[in-house]
């Protein structure tokens, strides 16, 4: 049986806890479905476990032959990419990037694009971080979508029902994420009135420095609610979001790349109103799967979530276009032998 070396953010064993350690336990799951298996080197809470970097010096030692891929953001493996520089390490090494700063960065020289160019292939979420790097002159770069096992559609209630137009948030809840931006365009809609006619329902972990200031903003309005966690790993999970008519997700976050919300969202056939912001644009289309308002804009956000009170957008046919939207996005169509063939895992 084929062999890898896998390092990143895994938490073996347990739930996934962030978007790096679920995408890295669906990738380690998938490769090894299409029979190649994964020497995993965990470096989640790697300062509880120095030992780690133990592993990985056998790993890559012991097993040269084998493909390394490297599944973290770059600032935690640049320092080693540099190493394999200098000391012209020869192996097949595959650069799985998460987030979504790495084009700019290299084009900012705070990474050499001579290091990241000596991993032999580099697989990005984005066209826009693929030309970014391809401009840099970095050669072996793929664009490789977010992805995720989609084996349920829900069915998609008609929008606006009774009246009411309800917005979802699902994603950490923090200011970097736009937070702040949705609650004060709430109120905004609230002293024009319309606060019989929508509401807004959080999900997420609260960031612990966000929580007293978020939780006493929610407090001040009666149609905007913390509604905890949302499992996503049932279905009813996806037929309480396909309940929702939009998804509001006005982020300024710089790590973004492309968030799993975004699938979720597709899948439950919820359109996103959404910041243009980081590679937002590659992954939804205006007027057909979201709509988009201008980065830290909040009159921008508000009337935006006003026309769709008053009906200016056909929420029932994005909503069906986000469901056609999200196949793209499934894992056993975007980690294919073919793929694994292509970066030199498989003959």
């Amino acid at each position: 049986m084929k062999h890898v070396i896998f390092l990143g953010w895994i938490r073996k064993g347990k739930p996934a806890d962030c978007g790096e350690t679920m995408k890295n336990q669906l990738l380690i799951h998938r490769i090894e479905e299409l029979g190649v298996k994964c020497r995993q080197v965990d470096f989640k809470g790697w300062r509880k476990r120095p030992w780690v970097f133990i592993q990985l010096l056998w790993d890559i030692v012991v097993h040269k032959d084998e493909t390394l891929i490297m599944s973290t953001s770059t600032i935690n493996t640049y320092p080693m990419m540099k190493l394999m520089k200098r000391i012209g390490w020869k192996q097949n090494t595959v650069h799985w990037v998460i987030g979504g700063t790495l084009g700019d960065k290299t084009k900012q020289g705070i990474f050499q694009s001579s290091v990241i160019g000596y991993m032999k292939h580099t697989l990005v979420e984005s066209d826009l971080m693929m030309k970014q790097l391809e401009e840099c002159g970095i050669r072996g770069v793929k664009e490789v979508p977010n992805f995720k096992p989609i084996t349920y559609y829900p069915q998609l209630p008609q929008k606006h029902n009774n009246g009411v137009t309800r917005f979802v948030f699902l994603s950490r809840i923090m200011p970097e994420k736009g937070c702040d931006y949705i609650l004060e365009a709430a109120r905004l809609l609230n002293e024009d009135g319309y606060k019989n006619r929508f509401c807004i329902d959080f999900y997420g972990k609260i960031d612990d420095m966000y929580q007293d200031a978020f939780l006493k903003k929610l407090n001040e309005m009666d149609n905007v609610n913390y509604a905890g966690f949302l499992n996503l790993r049932e279905a009813n999970g996806y037929d309480t979001l396909a309940t929702y008519d939009a998804m509001l997700f006005p982020t300024y976050w710089k790590g973004e790349g492309m968030a799993g919300v975004f699938i979720d969202a597709f899948i439950s056939g919820v359109p996103m109103i959404l910041s243009d912001w980081a590679h937002n644009r590659a992954f939804v289309e205006e007027g057909v799967t979201g709509l988009f308002v201008p980065v830290h804009d909040v009159p921008a956000l508000k009337e935006k979530m006003r026309e769709c009170l008053d009906g200016k957008y056909d929420l029932n046919y994005m909503a069906k276009k986000c469901q056609t939207h999200a196949d793209y996005y499934n894992i056993n169509k975007v980690i294919t032998k073919n793929l694994l063939k292509e970066i030199d895992i498989l003959d």
